[in-house]
Protein backbone atom coordinates (compact mmCIF):
# COMPACT_ATOMS: atom_id res chain seq x y z
CA UNK A 1 0.00 0.00 0.00
CA UNK A 2 2.82 2.51 0.56
CA UNK A 3 4.05 2.19 -3.11
CA UNK A 4 0.46 2.58 -4.15
CA UNK A 5 0.68 5.89 -2.18
CA UNK A 6 3.84 7.17 -4.04
CA UNK A 7 2.86 6.20 -6.92
CA UNK A 8 -0.77 8.25 -6.27
CA UNK A 9 1.63 11.21 -5.08
CA UNK A 10 3.74 11.21 -8.00
CA UNK A 11 1.50 10.57 -11.28
CA UNK A 12 1.13 13.69 -11.93
CA UNK A 13 3.49 15.16 -12.24
CA UNK A 14 4.35 14.08 -14.34
CA UNK A 15 3.99 15.71 -16.16
CA UNK A 16 2.64 15.57 -15.79
CA UNK A 17 -1.66 17.45 -17.34
CA UNK A 18 -4.98 19.80 -17.37
CA UNK A 19 -8.32 21.07 -18.31
CA UNK A 20 -10.33 18.90 -20.14
CA UNK A 21 -10.07 18.20 -24.12
CA UNK A 22 -11.53 16.08 -26.76
CA UNK A 23 -10.04 13.04 -26.91
CA UNK A 24 -9.76 13.78 -30.93
CA UNK A 25 -8.04 17.19 -30.60
CA UNK A 26 -5.06 16.92 -31.98
CA UNK A 27 -1.79 17.86 -30.47
CA UNK A 28 -1.21 21.11 -30.04
CA UNK A 29 1.92 22.80 -32.16
CA UNK A 30 5.02 24.01 -30.07
CA UNK A 31 5.26 27.92 -30.53
CA UNK A 32 8.58 29.18 -29.83
CA UNK A 33 8.66 30.74 -26.00
CA UNK A 34 9.71 29.50 -22.83
CA UNK A 35 7.00 26.75 -22.27
CA UNK A 36 8.07 25.01 -25.98
CA UNK A 37 10.24 22.12 -23.34
CA UNK A 38 6.71 21.16 -22.30
CA UNK A 39 4.02 22.11 -25.17
CA UNK A 40 4.42 18.79 -26.97
CA UNK A 41 2.18 17.70 -23.98
CA UNK A 42 -0.88 20.11 -25.11
CA UNK A 43 -3.20 18.23 -26.70
CA UNK A 44 -5.56 14.92 -26.29
CA UNK A 45 -5.19 12.70 -23.06
CA UNK A 46 -2.53 10.95 -22.06
CA UNK A 47 -3.45 7.50 -20.60
CA UNK A 48 -1.97 4.83 -18.96
CA UNK A 49 -2.61 1.52 -16.67
CA UNK A 50 -0.48 1.34 -13.83
CA UNK A 51 -0.61 -2.30 -11.59
CA UNK A 52 0.37 -2.10 -8.12
CA UNK A 53 3.00 -5.02 -7.73
CA UNK A 54 1.47 -5.56 -4.12
CA UNK A 55 -2.05 -6.13 -4.66
CA UNK A 56 -2.26 -6.03 -8.38
CA UNK A 57 -4.61 -3.90 -8.85
CA UNK A 58 -5.14 -1.53 -11.48
CA UNK A 59 -5.24 2.49 -11.91
CA UNK A 60 -6.07 3.95 -15.04
CA UNK A 61 -4.76 7.22 -15.39
CA UNK A 62 -5.58 9.88 -17.95
CA UNK A 63 -3.75 13.23 -18.56
CA UNK A 64 -5.75 16.32 -20.02
CA UNK A 65 -3.24 19.21 -20.69
CA UNK A 66 -3.69 22.32 -22.44
CA UNK A 67 -2.62 25.68 -23.06
CA UNK A 68 -4.00 28.34 -20.18
CA UNK A 69 -6.19 30.61 -21.59
CA UNK A 70 -4.03 33.59 -21.40
CA UNK A 71 -1.35 30.92 -22.90
CA UNK A 72 1.06 31.85 -20.45
CA UNK A 73 0.88 28.80 -18.25
CA UNK A 74 0.18 24.49 -19.10
CA UNK A 75 -2.82 23.63 -17.01
CA UNK A 76 -3.55 19.93 -16.12
CA UNK A 77 -5.91 17.15 -14.83
CA UNK A 78 -5.27 13.82 -13.76
CA UNK A 79 -7.69 11.68 -12.91
CA UNK A 80 -7.15 8.34 -11.58
CA UNK A 81 -10.14 5.64 -12.53
CA UNK A 82 -11.86 8.96 -13.78
CA UNK A 83 -11.86 10.45 -10.61
CA UNK A 84 -9.99 13.99 -10.61
CA UNK A 85 -7.07 13.63 -8.83
CA UNK A 86 -3.74 16.07 -9.43
CA UNK A 87 -4.85 19.68 -10.58
CA UNK A 88 -1.71 22.03 -11.54
CA UNK A 89 -0.05 23.86 -14.13
CA UNK A 90 3.47 24.56 -15.97
CA UNK A 91 4.70 28.08 -16.25
CA UNK A 92 7.78 30.20 -16.94
CA UNK A 93 9.54 32.13 -14.25
CA UNK A 94 12.08 35.07 -15.96
CA UNK A 95 13.55 35.93 -12.77
CA UNK A 96 15.08 32.13 -12.20
CA UNK A 97 14.62 31.37 -15.94
CA UNK A 98 13.05 28.26 -15.11
CA UNK A 99 10.09 26.08 -15.55
CA UNK A 100 8.20 25.64 -12.76
CA UNK A 101 5.25 23.37 -11.72
CA UNK A 102 2.85 23.19 -9.36
CA UNK A 103 -0.44 20.89 -8.61
CA UNK A 104 -2.73 20.20 -5.66
CA UNK A 105 -3.99 16.73 -5.14
CA UNK A 106 -7.74 15.87 -3.78
CA UNK A 107 -5.81 14.83 -0.22
CA UNK A 108 -4.34 18.48 0.05
CA UNK A 109 -1.08 17.66 -0.82
CA UNK A 110 0.79 20.53 -2.61
CA UNK A 111 3.50 19.99 -5.07
CA UNK A 112 6.20 22.50 -6.23
CA UNK A 113 9.00 21.75 -8.61
CA UNK A 114 10.89 22.54 -11.86
CA UNK A 115 11.32 20.99 -15.48
CA UNK A 116 14.80 21.03 -16.57
CA UNK A 117 14.89 20.05 -20.00
CA UNK A 118 17.82 18.10 -21.34
CA UNK A 119 19.83 19.23 -24.56
CA UNK A 120 18.55 16.15 -26.00
CA UNK A 121 15.60 18.03 -26.57
CA UNK A 122 13.26 14.67 -25.64
CA UNK A 123 14.19 14.48 -21.98
CA UNK A 124 12.69 16.55 -19.23
CA UNK A 125 14.18 16.36 -15.56
CA UNK A 126 11.64 17.23 -12.96
CA UNK A 127 12.65 18.13 -8.63
CA UNK A 128 10.16 18.47 -6.71
CA UNK A 129 8.66 18.65 -3.35
CA UNK A 130 5.84 17.25 -1.93
CA UNK A 131 4.30 19.14 1.31
CA UNK A 132 1.89 16.56 3.06
CA UNK A 133 -1.80 18.28 4.41
CA UNK A 134 0.14 17.48 8.11
CA UNK A 135 3.46 19.42 7.13
CA UNK A 136 5.78 16.61 6.11
CA UNK A 137 8.10 17.50 3.01
CA UNK A 138 9.39 15.11 0.81
CA UNK A 139 11.87 15.60 -2.05
CA UNK A 140 11.36 13.86 -5.18
CA UNK A 141 12.95 13.42 -8.52
CA UNK A 142 11.26 12.22 -11.90
CA UNK A 143 12.44 12.35 -15.71
CA UNK A 144 9.95 12.39 -18.44
CA UNK A 145 11.77 10.91 -21.84
CA UNK A 146 9.51 11.34 -25.33
CA UNK A 147 9.00 8.11 -27.16
CA UNK A 148 7.87 9.42 -30.89
CA UNK A 149 4.82 12.42 -30.63
CA UNK A 150 2.48 10.56 -28.82
CA UNK A 151 4.35 8.75 -25.85
CA UNK A 152 6.39 9.23 -22.92
CA UNK A 153 8.06 7.11 -20.35
CA UNK A 154 7.67 8.67 -16.69
CA UNK A 155 9.85 7.41 -13.97
CA UNK A 156 10.17 8.59 -10.48
CA UNK A 157 13.24 8.31 -8.42
CA UNK A 158 12.61 8.38 -4.20
CA UNK A 159 16.23 9.35 -1.94
CA UNK A 160 17.22 6.51 0.06
CA UNK A 161 18.82 6.72 3.46
CA UNK A 162 22.52 6.98 2.27
CA UNK A 163 21.14 10.11 -0.20
CA UNK A 164 21.20 7.98 -3.20
CA UNK A 165 18.47 8.17 -5.87
CA UNK A 166 16.40 4.55 -6.36
CA UNK A 167 14.04 3.88 -9.12
CA UNK A 168 10.57 3.90 -7.52
CA UNK A 169 8.60 2.99 -10.97
CA UNK A 170 8.39 3.98 -14.55
CA UNK A 171 5.48 3.88 -17.03
CA UNK A 172 4.51 4.73 -20.30
CA UNK A 173 1.85 7.11 -21.21
CA UNK A 174 0.42 7.26 -24.39
CA UNK A 175 -2.16 9.94 -26.20
CA UNK A 176 -5.05 9.28 -27.30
Amino acid sequence: MMLRGVIVRCLLVGLVASSAIAQTTPPAKATEGPLTPVAWLVGGTWVSDVKDPQDGTTTHVENHISWAPNHAAIQFVTDFNGKPHYNGFYAYDPAKKTINFFYTSESGQLTIGTATPDLDGKTLRQEFDVMQPKGSTGHIRSTIVRDGDDAYWFTVFLQDKSGGWMQAFKIRYERK
